[in-house]
C-alpha cells in the first residue's frame, strides 16, 4: 500500500495598482496594476483591476517588461478564476511570440498543473529554473515539481506509485523546496513526508510530520487561526496514514479520526475521509475525487 500526497503549495509574483477616476484612466499601465496585486494580493486584486486589465492594450515590444508585466497580470487573473484551460492557451500563444520569461513559464506550468497535465507542467516549470527563476520564487516551483512528480509516479505504475525514477525526483524537489525557504510553510515537510511514505519509509515520515505539527503552531505566514487548524488536520491525517502503512494499524486509525474531529469544515471533513478510506483501500489516482486534486493558491499564506 503506498500514499499519496495532496499537497498545498503558495507562490508570490509580480504585478501592479489603479484608479477609479475616469480623468486618471491615461495613467493605468501594467506597473500600476502591479502595485494593486502587490498590495492586496492576487485574489483580491484581480476582481478590482480585471475591467481596466480588459481595457489596455496590450505593449507592442514583446521583449519589454511592460509587456511581461502585460502577459503576468492576464495570465495569473486567469488562473485566479480557475480558468485554467484560457490561461494555457493565452500563456502559450503569448510564448509563442515573445520572450520565454521565467515569470510567465511559472504561470504556465501552474496552469498545467492544476489542470492534472502533470508531464507538460514539469517541462515548463524545470524551464523556468533553466531560465533563472528568482530565487524568491523557486521554493513554491520546487514544491509543485514535488507533487507532479509525485501523481506522475501514480499515474505511470497503476496509481501504486512505484516508479522509482520519479520518486527520486519528486523527493529531490520536495528536498530542494525545505532547503531553498528561510522560513518554509509547514506543509513542506508534510510533502517530503509523503514522499518518503510512497517509498515505503514510514518512520521517516512519521518524524517529519511530527515536526510539520510542531513547526504549524507557531507559524506566523496563516492569516487565520482557523486556517492553522485546517492544516493541523491535515498533517495528523497524513502522520496517521503513516503509522497505518508502517503495521501499527490501531494507531493509524486513531489519529485519522482525530484528523477528522479536527478539521473545521465540513468539504475538509469529506476531503479527510477520502483520504482515510484510501489508505485503508487505495484506489489509483485516477479514481481519486476531484477535490483531491490540489488547488495552489496564489498568494503566500493562503
Amino acid at each position: 500500500m503506498k500514499a499519496r500526497s495532496a499537497l498545498i503549495s503558495l507562490l508570490a509574483v509580480c504585478t501592479l495598482m489603479a484608479t477609479d477616476h475616469p480623468a486618471q484612466a491615461a495613467d493605468i499601465t501594467p506597473k500600476s496594476l502591479t502595485d494593486v496585486v502587490k498590495r492586496e494580493g492576487w485574489a483580491k486584486a484581480c476582481p478590482q483591476i480585471q475591467p481596466k486589465l480588459d481595457a489596455l492594450q496590450e505593449p507592442g515590444d514583446f521583449s519589454g517588461n511592460d509587456w511581461r508585466d502585460y502577459v503576468t497580470l492576464k495570465g495569473w487573473c486567469l488562473v485566479e478564476t480557475r480558468r485554467e484551460a484560457e490561461a494555457i492557451d493565452f500563456l502559450e500563444n503569448k510564448l509563442a511570440v515573445g520572450r520565454r520569461a521565467p515569470c510567465l513559464l511559472d504561470i504556465l506550468g501552474t496552469s498545467l498543473f492544476r489542470s492534472g497535465l502533470d508531464a507538460e507542467a514539469i517541462a515548463t516549470f524545470e524551464e523556468a529554473l533553466e531560465n533563472e527563476l528568482p530565487a524568491h520564487d523557486r521554493p513554491n516551483v520546487y514544491s509543485k515539481l514535488a507533487t507532479a512528480y509525485m501523481r506522475l509516479a501514480a499515474t505511470s505504475s497503476g496509481g501504486q506509485m512505484t516508479d522509482p525514477n520519479a520518486l527520486a525526483q519528486a523527493e529531490r524537489y520536495a528536498r530542494l523546496a525545505l532547503e531553498s525557504d528561510k522560513e518554509p510553510v509547514p506543509a513542506v515537510y508534510s510533502q517530503l513526508a509523503h514522499v518518503k511514505m510512497a517509498q515505503q519509509k514510514h518512520d521517516e515520515a512519521i518524524e517529519l510530520l511530527k515536526v510539520a505539527l510542531e513547526k504549524n503552531a507557531t507559524y506566523k505566514g496563516w492569516p487565520s487561526p482557523g486556517l492553522r487548524k485546517a492544516m493541523d488536520a491535515q498533517f495528523l491525517m497524513g502522520l496517521g496514514q503513516a503509522h497505518y502503512l508502517k503495521g501499527e494499524r490501531e494507531r493509524g486509525l486513531l489519529l485519522m479520526d482525530v484528523a477528522l474531529d479536527t478539521a473545521p469544515t465540513e468539504p475538509q471533513k469529506s476531503v479527510l475521509n477520502t483520504i482515510r478510506d484510501n489508505t485503508l483501500k487505495p484506489r489509483p489516482l485516477e479514481q481519486l475525487p476531484r477535490p483531491l486534486r490540489p488547488l495552489v493558491p496564489l498568494d503566500k499564506g493562503i
